[in-house]
């Protein structure tokens, strides 16, 4: 099974991710995917680019499962590639958009954190857990999207919010159900198609703040500290344990 699915019509792009049975988390295999899917988008000729997710969820961000056979160097490496593909996907010189439904929880919430058309139904859930291990993903595009004091709140509490709070905070550009969904993408890639895409472009480029490379400093240094899996894990089974899935 492709863990990525691709359709195009004309200048309209779909990637839907496909591990529905792991509520879409970003193994490294997806995550690969993902970034040749975006480079490739923005040459050629696609102008709109949609995300969404298959199954009962968006994503639930960076894939934990047998994370305890990993060691510390695989895992920072991992995570250093998410970071890559989100500085893909935040800097691409299209229309990106993210259709989410059910949950979008860490690197999953910065997936759409990084699209510049970020919508979602009425049900959502989003939560940016990493600090609880450490870890400073997209902390600065979180900011420039809701705020210094909003994220700050967000990512202390480890607080989880619902698609009115996020739409409020500006997280979202919008609600909408998936039944009009259809509707949306087709408005959507009409915008995408009004403009040359040069002078998309360069208004894209001017109008995003570049933070890459302090954003990569930074991701690095938070990853550095030794047991970096161990923290991970004791997450992991805290929240399983919550769930009421622990052995």
């Amino acid at each position: 099974m492709e863990v990525l699915c691709v359709e195009r019509e004309g200048a309209l792009k779909h990637l839907k991710l496909n591990r529905p049975q792991s509520a879409n988390s970003l193994n490294a295999e997806l995550v690969n995917q993902l970034s040749s899917a975006i480079k490739e988008s923005c040459e050629d000729g696609t102008r709109t680019l949609v995300i969404e997710g298959n199954g009962n969820s968006f994503c639930s961000g960076f894939d934990l499962e047998k994370i305890e056979d990993l060691e510390d160097m695989v895992v920072s490496e991992r995570i250093l590639k998410v970071e890559e593909m989100l500085q893909l996907l935040h800097h691409a010189s299209i229309l990106t958009v993210a259709l989410v439904h059910g949950k979008a929880i860490g690197a999953g919430a910065d997936l759409v954190c990084a699209c510049r058309k970020r919508i979602a139904t009425r049900d959502s859930k989003f939560c940016m857990p990493g600090l609880n291990f450490g870890i400073l993903l997209g902390t600065r595009r979180l900011a420039n999207r809701i705020g210094y004091g909003n994220t700050q709140d967000i990512l202390i509490d480890t607080r989880m919010f619902n698609a009115e709070k996020a739409l409020e905070m500006g997280f979202l550009t919008g609600i909408s159900e998936r039944r009009d969904w259809p509707e949306l993408v087709a408005n959507l890639k009409l915008a995408g198609t009004k403009i040359k895409p040069d002078f998309i472009g360069r208004m894209l480029e001017v109008t995003t703040p570049d933070t890459r490379a302090e954003d990569m400093k930074d991701l690095r240094a938070s990853i550095q500290d030794p047991g970096l899996v161990k923290r991970i894990i004791a997450y992991r089974d805290q929240i399983r344990m919550q769930a009421g899935k622990h052995e």
